[in-house]
């Protein structure tokens, strides 16, 4: 992917001096500014306008503001204020962007600005109306929703609150609405739930930065949590400092300098020099002397192994004239949102047509909410013999949900979820989903922007009620007689139809998307099992109608290649074959004169590609024979050389040690545990936690590869927080729980 980048607001002139009791002199705090600036801090909070005599270290607030604008005309300069009168001061100041603070809790509410949440409000109306009156010239007005995620005087701050507050805050006219972590109580799932129901409730108002502290020691955590949400913002201090004086422990804000070694690690472009960054701590220590400053990074020292973002993703056209281009392998992105993020996606599916196709979705970005019957979740994760693979290959990059249909409030909780979901996704018999009262049509009349992709063995017609399978389709449809030896049809040795059906589902569903964008309204999507199996057929369908005669199976050995040289030849390691291509004259030619066949070029009668084609059979012995003497790696190294089409006849446990798979972000680590009798089966891992490399989507973007952001969920793993960010209240989850609608695992949650 191309250079995504993260937007880091430095705070630390504001909120990491706000709980310092000396005062750092004005001349050192604009060169420890000017500094950070320069190391590429885009934005800066630098100031609160507060009275001096509550808070001495902003005294300087209006001198310090004034004199970055003059100085430093390309720093987004942003000031905090409490109130009106602060706020026109501050924009007096020439602040370009005021944060005004309203607290999700009414008793920091009272403490921090002396009003109860609801004056606090009103207030910020004020301050939006005054702003108005400026014109273009204005601040833009932020407001900052404080002890989001909760509080140490009041203790927990209900969700609905918080979501209730912005919406009411966006209706005021803020120009975004951001939240603050400002006791650093939040965990990652708390930041993930949050952040998509607010900004699902904000509508076009945009969610603004997170202000995280580290109180806890999960800051970082959190952010990549927020970035998973498509947060693209985040506050932080350098040093580490910070906190809110009216809040009983509150402390430190997430350290600037780590915070970035992690976006750039993770792929995200800062525009920030990470050594430059910890340079300026230098001038902080000068100005807080006695002041201890946090950090990891700056403690430990950059990592040899660093890359900022912008070298990972750097094009050859970007390298200067005289570098050789990098022959690094494409960066697998992980943590990253990807294309679909922000669709949410409902998918009622088992075995691989259909979980095939949420997967693609998931792997693109889209948030996949896998709902399975309880309790023992999807029978596909059960399932034996040649299928035991088949969960995990096809269930990564989804949220598990377990619910029981057949009771009203699991079907209640389902169509909640779907008023909100962009697509649903299914793949039971024929007229399943309706009898549910989870049609097409039932759910389209509660959302019509809805996108419902119904993956089936056939579209409408006659066969449309039968049941199908990808033996079926293959043996109906013709590609099973290709396969096969004559007189005895054989299935394609993986689930072609199904994997392929899935992403035609894909296509559908992208096209629906995108013509929502034109119409505002959704469509039902459907894919045909059948119908794809006659693409697969679609060539040969051709040559018969072009020939008059069926072709011969691929099976068949009289089948008459197309090409001089088409086929499977042993080598001298037993056991080690390689096929081998020769397709056009220059390839013969050389061919020939490589491998000690000179005589051939002399043949007038194998002049010409026609002729040879009809006379295989006179030096194709010849052939195996000089490839019987070469070793496997000596006869490819020889036809990769010579430009040749060759291939390795690989084993599927020959693939986990691919180089190229390896080496191009080709093979993602994925738990097998979703899969009975995986840890007997799969190599490497654990018992607990089996592993194995399995491949990625067949798609680079910008030279880089599609990756995993979750591992194949656990039955039922995130029922809990899915229910939760359906607005059901904890009691409402708890008996749904016990009456057995809803199961969430009782281990503790993996880390994801």
């Amino acid at each position: 992917m191309s250079k995504p980048t993260v937007t880091v607001r430095e705070v630390g002139p504001r909120d990491g001096l706000q709980m310092i009791r000396s005062v750092m002199p004005t001349e050192v705090k604009l060169r420890w500014i000017a500094a950070m600036a320069e190391a590429g801090i885009p934005e800066m909070e630098v100031a609160s306008f507060v009275p001096p005599a509550a808070m001495p270290q902003m005294a300087d607030a209006a001198e310090v503001v004034g004199s970055l604008r003059a100085s430093h005309p390309g720093l987004h300069v942003m000031a905090l204020a409490p109130n009106l009168r602060g706020a026109q001061n501050a924009a007096a100041a020439g602040a370009q962007a005021i944060v005004l603070p309203v607290s999700a809790s009414e008793a920091h509410s009272r403490s921090n600005v002396r009003r109860s949440r609801a004056e606090q409000v009103a207030e910020f109306r004020r301050v939006v109306e005054w702003a108005r009156t400026l014109g273009a010239a204005r601040p833009s007005i932020e407001a900052g929703i404080s002890t989001a995620f909760g509080c140490s005087l009041q203790g927990e701050v209900p969700e609905r609150d918080v979501i209730a507050l912005a919406a009411e805050l966006a209706e005021a006219g803020a120009d975004c609405v951001a939240l603050a972590d400002t006791l650093g109580y939040a965990s990652p799932r708390q930041v993930r739930r949050l952040v998509r129901a607010v900004r699902l409730e904000l509508g076009p108002v945009r969610l603004g930065n997170l202000h995280l502290h580290d109180t806890m020691g999960t800051g970082l955590a959190n952010v990549l949590a927020g970035l998973e949400e498509g947060v693209r913002g985040f506050d932080a201090a350098l040093g580490g400092l910070g906190g809110c004086p009216f809040a009983p422990g509150s402390v430190g804000n997430i350290d600037t300098e780590d915070l970035v070694y992690l976006l750039e690690s993770e792929g995200f472009d800062t525009g920030i020099d990470l050594a430059a960054l910890i340079g300026t701590r230098a001038l902080l220590q000068e100005g807080l002397p006695s002041e201890a400053l946090h950090g990891r990074v700056a403690r430990a020292g950059i990592p040899r192994t660093f890359r900022p973002a912008r070298e990972a993703f750097a094009r050859p056209e970007d390298a200067a004239p005289e570098a050789a281009p990098a022959k690094t392998a494409p960066a697998t992105v992980r943590g990253t949102t990807g294309p679909l993020h922000g669709i949410r996606v409902l998918e009622f599916t088992h075995m691989i047509m259909g979980p095939s196709c949420g997967m693609v979705l998931g792997d693109l970005g889209a948030d996949v909410i896998k709902i399975e019957p309880g309790p023992e979740g999807d029978n596909t994760r059960r399932l034996m013999g040649a299928a035991i693979g088949f969960f995990p290959s096809f269930n990564r990059n989804k949220r598990s949900l377990c619910l029981d249909l057949k009771r009203p409030e699991s079907l209640e909780l389902v169509r909640r979820l779907a008023t909100e979901a962009d697509v649903v996704l299914e793949n039971f018999r024929p007229g399943a989903m309706d009898k549910l009262g989870l049609g097409y049509a039932d759910l389209s009349a509660l959302n019509p922007r809805l996108i419902y992709c119904s993956c089936k063995g056939f579209l409408p017609g006659p066969y449309e009620h039968r049941a199908a399978l990808d033996e079926v389709v293959q043996m109906m449809g013709g590609l099973a007689y290709m396969t096969g030896l004559p007189g005895r049809p054989m299935r394609a040795g993986s689930s072609v139809n199904d994997i392929m059906g899935g992403m035609f589902g894909v296509i559908g569903i992208l096209g629906a998307l995108r013509e929502r964008d034109a119409t505002g309204r959704g469509a039902h999507v459907q894919s045909g099992l059948f119908e794809t199996n006659m693409v697969l057929m679609a060539q040969h369908m051709a040559a018969t109608a072009i020939t008059g005669q069926n072709p011969p199976s691929f099976g068949d050995p009289a089948m008459v290649k197309p090409w001089s040289v088409y086929d499977v030849f042993d080598t001298a390691n037993p056991g080690e074959q390689v096929f081998v291509g020769v397709v056009t004259e220059t390839q013969w030619r050389g061919f020939c004169e490589a491998f000690g066949l000179s005589d051939l070029l002399r043949d007038p009668a194998l002049a010409t590609q026609a002729q040879r084609v009809l006379d295989r059979s006179r030096y194709l012995p010849r052939v195996a024979e000089v490839f019987r003497k070469l070793p496997k790696t000596e006869l490819m190294a020889r036809c990769e050389a010579l430009g040749l089409s060759f291939a390795p006849i690989a084993r599927p446990g020959d693939l986990f040690d691919d180089p190229h798979l390896l080496n191009s972000g080709g093979l993602l680590e994925t738990e097998m545990a979703s899969a009975e009798g995986a840890a007997r089966v799969v190599p490497g891992g654990t018992a607990a936690h089996p592993l194995a490399g399995l491949p990625a989507l067949p798609v680079a973007v910008d030279g880089a590869r599609l990756g995993l952001r979750r591992q194949p969920p656990r039955s039922g793993e995130h029922s809990l927080e899915i229910a939760r960010e359906a607005r059901l209240t904890e009691a409402e989850i708890e008996r749904m729980v016990a009456a057995g609608m809803l199961w969430a695992p009782t281990l503790p949650m993996a880390a994801e």
